[in-house]
């Protein structure tokens, strides 16, 4: 489940908490350089199809702010605002 997808399945409890174990299981064992390139990766390809939702992704990780260390949270939100041309 890529992040901006968050607060639209979490109005379907049954099947954000399906795909929340799904995508914890996919990505429990990468690292830290693995989860932000692929952050990356993910808006980029959103982007490039056009279905790219800054506020979306912003609003979903606000909702999983409480579970994230400051500076990876800080780090998250620089990636999307380069690549959304905030910066």
């Amino acid at each position: 489940m890529k992040l901006s997808e968050f607060a639209e399945k979490s109005q379907n409890p049954t099947g954000l908490e399906k795909d929340l174990t799904n995508t914890y299981d996919e990505m429990k064992n990468l690292s830290h350089d693995e989860l932000l390139n692929r952050l990356q990766e993910d808006i980029k390809k959103q982007k490039a199809n056009g279905s790219f939702n800054y506020e979306g992704m912003i609003n979903s990780l606000n909702q999983i702010r409480a579970y994230l260390p400051n500076g990876v949270y800080e780090n998250m939100i620089r990636i999307i605002d380069e690549i959304n041309g905030k910066d």
